[in-house]
């Protein structure tokens, strides 16, 4: 909801490296508030909802989108909820991505020659296991990466894990946890942009840069828009865009 643009840059990538896909209006959303709030009746229930929908489409594989905990939801939660195991593969966007790149089926262009960083986002790396894929993505699609200090395992959270970010009272200590993890990017130097593939991690990057005043200088971009951004055959996009 907060940045539907990633919508069109999935279409474009699974367009061009043809797969068959389709977003269910009856299970569309990945956000498991049961987990969320500690409620396992009603994560189950939540589940159950993409399941039930999923198996009966038929599907090979349900996605899950650059979310934190909607991954750990489905794919390590999920079968323990519903006491099954499912007639279909969970696999994150990224792990989805990395597999197409390896397969050649995203030919990359032009590389982005801005000065990038990528943060590591808790759920999808420490707790995910998602490492070498994003890292595989960002090494084809930009020319100028540069890992920061405590990068994979022991990078600094953004400030807004474990419902802090859906908190307003602890939105004063979320800005100032973003602080220190502005000071990690900042001791690279020169980063022009940051590539953050989790939407919570996104939302409190945004803001965080905005009370600090570095809105203008950084700018926050979603792996999948890197990656459909730079596709062989594709204009790069105006920077207004």
């Amino acid at each position: 909801m907060a940045s539907p643009e990633i919508i069109g840059a999935y279409a474009r990538i699974f367009d061009r490296a043809g797969l068959s896909w389709t977003i269910s209006t009856k299970a569309y959303e990945a956000t498991n508030v049961g987990v969320q709030i500690g409620s396992a009746p009603l994560a189950k229930k939540l589940v159950r909802r993409v399941v039930d929908e999923a198996e009966r489409l038929g599907v090979k594989y349900v996605v899950s989108p650059e979310c934190g905990h909607a991954y750990g939801a489905i794919r390590w939660a999920g079968p323990n909820l519903l006491g099954r195991s499912f007639g279909f593969e969970v696999i994150h966007i990224i792990e989805l991505l990395d597999r197409l790149r390896a397969e050649g089926k995203l030919p990359v262009g032009d590389k982005d020659g801005r000065r990038m960083t990528l943060h590591d986002p808790c759920q999808i790396v420490r707790r995910g296991g998602l490492l070498k894929e994003p890292r595989n993505l960002l090494e084809g699609a930009c020319s100028n990466f540069v890992e920061m200090k405590g990068a994979g395992i022991a990078n600094l959270c953004c400030g807004g894990g474990g419902g802090v970010s859906a908190n307003p009272r602890a939105e004063e200590l979320m800005i100032a946890a973003f602080g220190e993890k502005l000071k990690q990017i900042d001791e690279i130097g020169g980063i022009e942009a940051v590539v953050v593939p989790c939407a919570n991690c996104r939302g409190v990057f945004e803001d965080g840069l905005f009370e600090h005043d570095r809105d203008e200088d950084l700018e926050v971009i979603s792996l999948g828009q890197l990656v459909a951004d730079r596709l062989a055959g594709d204009a790069p996009p105006k920077p207004s865009e």
